[in-house]
């Protein structure tokens, strides 16, 4: 088929996957959606991606057209979707592309957030369009897709992440795949050519958080889990004296350390593996906290969880010195002794 709809909210993703497409075509139209805001610059996008398609290459041999950005497609989710009169439009246009397929020397292409599957129009457009959907991903799986790409993106770019490295970036910089790359981009101009190994300390140097990225809690429970006070230290710092902080890492910690308790002892056993799997729900999640079994005895576990369930109480109660003890215990967790 020529006429392709690749449908996805990573935009980076979507826009690849397009270029891939139109880019051995010799000529190329695009039209682009992204201010259409109103019916009336809606129905005149489509008017223009229709006589895009419905003219033949002229001087070129070849030619492609590519509709971006076209955010008012029928919405799945409840979302608010385009009106009567531009849902009647599209549906028109997807009867006329199934009917008239275009030749083999001409590509269209249709980009956008989101399409509900089951609407007249896709279902109309699947008798003469190959479409194409990016799924929206739990957030774990988010988490892991954005590690995977920022460590194939790196590898693109004649870097590797030290260990543990991956994870820190992703944290920082968040799971949007254009973000992921652009501080990529920085970064290797960052290394000039130095190095080839993108350290922990050059994250904290160079890499910029993403347009609406806080810190995640996980970064404070991984840095615990590894024993690493200092890095600990510095997350706490980031959420120090945020509103209901001391209630919200009570809580979290407690959990923590009480799910790696019930890990441990299940690894004694040597049921390590489902229990996981049990208490952690993803493969990767699961993974990880196995691996930092090794460096916690079933005794430290069970204290840690019991004195943060202490001083998760007197957060609750409106205590005025929880949020400072937040970190103490965080110290004497990580410094205990107790026998491995």
């Amino acid at each position: 088929m020529n006429v392709h709809v690749i449908i996805g909210e990573d935009d980076y993703l979507v826009s690849e996957a397009a270029k891939k497409i139109v880019a051995s075509s010799a000529e190329l139209e695009l039209v682009d959606s992204a201010l259409s805001s109103n019916e009336e610059s809606q129905m005149k996008d489509i008017r223009a991606a229709d006589a895009s398609f419905s003219t033949p290459p002229f001087l070129e041999p070849s030619k492609a057209t590519w509709w971006k950005n076209v955010g008012f497609l029928p919405q799945a989710g409840g979302k608010k979707g385009p009106s009567e009169a531009v849902k009647d439009a599209l549906v028109a246009f997807a009867e006329k592309i199934a009917a008239n397929p275009p030749p083999d020397n001409q590509v269209f292409v249709l980009t956008g957030p989101r399409l509900l599957m089951t609407s007249v129009f896709a279902k109309t457009l699947k008798k003469g369009a190959d479409i194409q959907s990016f799924a929206a991903l739990k957030p774990w799986e988010r988490e892991r897709a954005a590690v995977v790409a920022a460590i194939d993106g790196a590898k693109e770019r004649g870097l590797v992440f030290e260990l543990g490295a991956a994870e820190e970036f992703i944290a920082v910089v968040g799971d949007d795949t254009r973000s992921i790359m652009s501080e990529l981009d920085k970064m290797r101009d960052f290394l000039g050519g130095k190095k080839k190994k993108i350290s922990l300390s050059d994250i904290g140097e160079i890499t910029s958080p993403g347009a609406g990225v806080e810190t995640p809690l996980w970064s404070l429970t991984d840095a615990i889990g590894a024993r690493d006070a200092a890095k600990s230290l510095d997350v706490v710092a980031r959420f120090e004296g945020d509103a209901g902080f001391p209630v919200m890492a009570t809580t979290v910690l407690e959990r923590f350390f009480r799910n790696l308790a019930e890990l441990k002892d299940a690894a004694m056993r040597g049921k390590a593996d489902d229990t996981a799997s049990e208490l952690f729900g993803s493969p990767w999640a699961a993974k990880k906290n196995i691996a930092l079994l090794s460096k916690w005895s079933l005794q430290e576990l069970r204290l840690a969880s019991a004195r943060f369930l202490q001083l998760r109480e007197r957060a609750v109660s409106g205590a005025s010195d929880a949020g400072e003890l937040v970190a103490v215990e965080i110290l004497r967790s990580i410094r205990s002794k107790a026998k491995k």
